[in-house]
């Protein structure tokens, strides 16, 4: 370890000269240019509604991030944004999975094959897939972060919101930039992109990111674990067809590369009457083992843990206009692969592995007109998603484990998801004099599903070890073809909005909305235990009837908003308050070790206040405050019991700030940052377990840095989590089977510099 850091101090001397974090912008999205020269916060451009507005005047909460900001505040993956928007939060397995949460609504399952309530898009093109959400952030335009629920304009519905990534596009002059980053755990980061004309009406982009670094958590007695070899590159062709419109092509890939995955720390735990895990200190696990150290990044796993990944994918944007009339069509296509597995017990003996591995494709097209006739604005589309994942699943357990009364064995889990949803969506928006403004907007998807899943298990043991007809080895077909009608189901899902905006001044608006958002039902895909979906094997034995199908999920919003401007373009103070009856959410349980999903019904209230300030030159503040109450009702247990319960991932409250000065020295600027969030106590899972509790904690980062005079090239030194602090960000209870849970941990102290040089600005 000392080498290694050692090793680590040498480079980063090296690279103070050479390096430095990521540019001079200011943070949020105000660029630091123009609020240096006018002290005014600049405006804020954002497309929630589908077209370029000042985010003053649009009447949805939203934050956004410009490039400059992105590069100021360091962040590089695409969880970063978590840290600086009210209401957002995340939770991710390596890069095998990422699920975002917003505004307490989430959806925890780990298995493939699921969609998010939270949609996530890049560059107007949804991503269905969880595993496919994860990467870099690099060379990219913009980030925009809308709460609440998205039923109308964008192409997924979604009931949660959503998250769009915006990428850089190609440039009429010539343009680009290169960046390295060094940095502990052997940090090795690139960056960097080329752009400009081919011909007088054809230009390109050319954009890549590398990113290797060495476990953040020492393995005792193999390789470290959580270390990341990832690559990624984008490749963008603009033609200008005519005055009248373009077209821009987009290629894109991304690859992690035999990655040592499995991020999860040892912690013993005991189940209580319902089930559900208490932390048991000095306890051993199902194997007898304890993990001697109480530092969540030491320990012992006898199983090096993998993930191999691609994604890639094309993407045609056309622009065109037509006397008034705009036409966009997005055509996109994207692919996965993906392989991944685990030591599930966390420890040096062979007791639980899971592996699971992903074949997805996806195709989507969206067509949509808008235009301007005097005081109305008018959008209209067509939308229509397919996809298909074939994924299994695979759990491996030794036939006989002291202290349980039964055998255990292997599950081995198979299924197939087909997906055809289109839908036709428009909004109206009228101004009724310089005051009022009224928005109706409506959706309408069809969700056509087919599901085909084969589970067998070697041994497994049901509750009272009751035996299946026929006895072990265990078999399951769950599909039409086996007799499962509700393996194929079509879910036809209404969605709209109705906003009244009211602006009292060029600076000031205040705005009421009612919003329906909804998300199609979809299946259960258990890879452990005992699989039970006969009624009749239910009467006969008492074995638990598995519901594998559920609904799909509704979520009604009721949101008043403020958006100001004020002390002459100086400050801006945005607040929302809003209330969801989210009817059927769609709950992710852990049944001892099957994975569950049902509906339940849920309730949120809550707000946010952002609060942006320039109080002297160079200076830029940044509040941002969410307070959350959540509720679920009828939540199972392991046991049997049913209890009401918080959602995951939501705390009561949570509150984000960054600080940065910018000041002349040295023929160029020296800038220092802080940024930072603090989260109030929340639960990582439904069920509200005891070991699900995370305590509050607060996380800060720190950057110092110097751009030269002309803009071509800057350096600086970052820090993140400055105080080294412990922190999970998930747990998974299994303190019922394995007397354990996996708890999974942000990142420890990180610390670098970065040095990027600029050409043709």
């Amino acid at each position: 370890m000392q080498a290694r850091m050692n090793g680590t101090m040498v480079r980063l001397g090296v690279l103070a000269v050479l390096a430095a974090g990521a540019g001079s912008g200011a943070w949020s999205t105000t660029l630091a240019a123009e609020a240096a020269d006018t002290g005014r916060l600049a405006e804020v451009i954002v497309t929630a509604q589908r077209r370029e507005q000042n985010l003053q005047e649009v009447g949805t909460s939203v934050s956004a991030f410009d490039s400059n900001t992105l590069e100021s505040l360091g962040l590089k993956d695409v969880t970063d944004i978590a840290g600086q928007v009210p209401g957002l939060q995340f939770n991710q397995y390596g890069a095998t999975v990422t699920i975002y949460n917003l505004r307490g609504v989430s959806q925890n399952d780990f298995s493939d094959h699921q969609e998010a309530p939270v949609a996530v898009y890049a560059d107007d093109a949804y991503i269905a897939s969880t595993g496919a959400l994860a990467g870099t952030l690099f060379d990219l335009q913009r980030v925009e972060v809308l709460r609440g629920p998205q039923g109308t304009l964008f192409g997924r519905n979604a009931t949660g919101g959503l998250i769009h990534y915006l990428s850089r596009q190609p440039t009429d002059s010539p343009d680009g930039y290169l960046q390295v980053t060094g940095g502990n755990f052997g940090t090795f980061e690139s960056e960097g992109a080329i752009s400009g004309p081919l011909t007088d009406r054809v230009s390109a982009r050319a954009s890549f990111a590398t990113t290797t670094h060495e476990g953040y958590i020492s393995n005792r007695i193999g390789h470290s674990i959580n270390d990341q070899r990832q690559y990624a590159g984008r490749l963008q062709f603009k033609f200008k067809v005519s005055d009248q419109g373009e077209v821009l092509v987009k290629l894109h890939a991304l690859t992690n590369d035999n990655e040592t995955a499995g991020n999860y720390s040892w912690a013993a735990s005991v189940p209580d009457a319902t089930g559900r895990g208490v932390f048991a200190p000095g306890a051993t696990d199902l194997g007898g083992y304890m993990n001697p150290s109480s530092d969540p990044y030491q320990q012992s796993e006898n199983r090096r843990g993998l993930l191999n990944r691609t994604v890639w994918g094309a993407n045609v944007h056309v622009n065109w206009n037509f006397g008034g009339v705009q036409l966009v069509s997005v055509t996109d296509y994207l692919k996965l692969q993906k392989r991944y597995g685990e030591d599930s017990d966390i420890s040096p003996n062979y007791i639980f592995n899971y592996d699971t591995g992903a074949h997805y494709r996806q195709f989507s097209e969206e067509l949509r007109l808008s235009g301007t006739s005097g005081a109305l604005h008018w959008i209209a589309g067509l939308y229509y998603l397919n996809y298909k994942t074939t994924n299994f699943e695979f759990t491996s357990l030794p036939d006989a484990i002291p202290g349980l009364p039964f055998p255990v064995g292997i599950g081995d889990a198979t299924l197939e998801l087909k997906t055809s949803s289109p839908s036709i969506f428009g909004q109206l928006e009228y101004d009724f004099g310089s005051h009022w403004t009224g928005i109706v907007g409506a959706r309408y998807t069809s969700d056509d599903k087919e599901y085909v899943y084969h589970y067998t298990c070697d041994v497994c043991g049901p509750p009272d070890n009751v035996s299946p007809p026929g006895g072990f080895p265990y078999a399951l077909t769950y599909s039409t073809a086996a007799g499962f009608p509700d393996a194929k189901k079509s879910y036809h899902i209404p969605t709209g909005k109705l906003e009244l905006d009211y602006k009292f001044n060029r600076d000031v608006l205040v705005y009421g909305s009612v919003n329906r958002g909804a998300k199609g039902g979809g299946w259960s895909a258990p890879s452990s235990g005992y699989v039970n979906v006969s009624p009749a094997y239910t009467q006969a034995t008492g074995v638990p009837l598995l519901n594998m199908r559920y609904n799909d999920e509704r979520l009604t919003s009721v949101e008043l908003g403020l958006k100001s401007t004020f002390w002459d373009g100086k400050a801006r103070l945005n607040a929302a308050v809003f209330h969801y009856d989210y009817k059927n959410y769609q709950g992710f349980f852990l049944d001892v070790v099957t994975q569950i999903v049902e509906n339940i019904d849920a309730t949120v209230k809550g707000g946010e206040i952002e609060f942006a300030v320039a109080p002297v030159h160079g200076m830029n503040l940044q509040l941002g405050i969410s307070r959350l109450d959540t509720r679920a009702d009828n939540v199972p247990t392991p046991f049997g019991a049913v209890i009401t319960s918080q959602l995951p991932q939501a705390p009561h409250w949570s509150v984000n700030a960054v600080a940065r000065y910018e000041w002349p020295a040295l023929g160029g600027h020296l800038s220092a940052e802080v940024d930072g969030k603090w989260n109030a106590e929340q639960y990582l899972e439904l069920e509200n377990a005891q070991v699900d509790l995370e305590p509050a904690y607060a996380l800060a980062n720190a950057r110092f840095g110097y751009a030269s005079g002309n803009g071509r090239w800057d350096v600086s030194a970052y820090v993140r989590n400055l105080a080294n602090k412990y922190y999970r960000v998930y747990n998974l209870d299994l303190s019922a089977f394995l007397g354990i849970n996996q708890s999974v941990y942000g990142t420890p102290r990180l610390y670098g510099a970065t040095f990027t040089y600029h050409w043709g600005k």
